[in-house]
């Protein structure tokens, strides 16, 4: 019992959880380790040293000298922080499937930010998501952990906020060219639904000012604004 208590000391976070769930359907083989499979929380047990030493390309003896284990029956359970060192070790010596598996996956999500998202619900009925959902989606729960496998993976470090600044801003040139030259085009055709989209454009920006939310608090009912709507007056004779 002390050592499950010992080993059960530390936990991952679930972009961790993701990303070592996918390492494990990945590159390792239940015969040779399962994740979730022991009485500790996020640990790992061993069950093949020699096939995972051969997957990870080194011995267990360096992993088992920074985290906690110990052995029974044959098999080796490790603590969560084993875990996540087995995951990254793993990814370092068989990289290509899993930066395939992430960009296969920021693929769907990139369409899926454009469009949203279509699925079954539980009553059988097809919906869709919106865009703006799938984005919150990505950036919260997608994004950091694929970076986290970008990581594991070496040489392929997960992205700085400098860089994805930059990339933003670059981004948003590009883009403000591409429109520019669409509503040229547009005005052409149509100089008053040209002229509405450069206007929106040109009004509803995102700048660092409007960005960070505000929140107010509510009305009252006398500080409502008033709203006159006019109404079309009978003739009088």
């Amino acid at each position: 019992m002390a050592n499950w208590q010992r080993l059960d000391q530390s936990s991952l976070d679930e972009a961790e959880e993701w990303a070592v769930e996918e390492v494990f359907l990945l590159l390792i083989p239940g015969d040779v380790a399962t994740y979730c499979g022991s009485r500790v929380k996020d640990g790992t047990t061993v069950r093949d040293r020699e096939a995972l030493e051969q997957l990870m390309r080194c011995s267990l003896n360096a992993l088992l000298e920074q985290v906690e284990w110990f052995e029974h029956d044959d098999v080796i359970e490790l603590s969560a922080d084993g875990t996540l060192i087995v995951a990254e070790y793993a990814c370092r010596a068989n990289p290509v499937p899993v930066l395939d598996k992430v960009m296969a996956s920021e693929v769907e999500a990139r369409e899926h930010c454009k469009r949203g998202k279509t699925y079954k619900s539980h009553d059988g009925e097809e919906r869709t998501t919106t865009p703006e959902r799938e984005y919150e989606w990505y950036r919260q729960r997608l994004r950091p952990y694929h970076e986290l496998l970008r990581q594991w993976c070496g040489g392929h470090r997960s992205i700085t906020v400098y860089e994805r600044l930059t990339a933003a801003e670059a981004e948003v040139r590009r883009l403000n060219i591409l429109l520019a030259r669409a509503v040229d085009t547009l005005a052409e055709h149509n100089k008053i639904h040209a002229d509405i989209y450069e206007r929106e454009h040109n009004e509803e920006r995102i700048t660092p000012e409007n960005v960070r939310p505000i929140v107010d608090r509510p009305l009252a009912p006398w500080e409502l604004p008033v709203r006159e709507i006019p109404v079309r007056r009978g003739r009088s004779w």
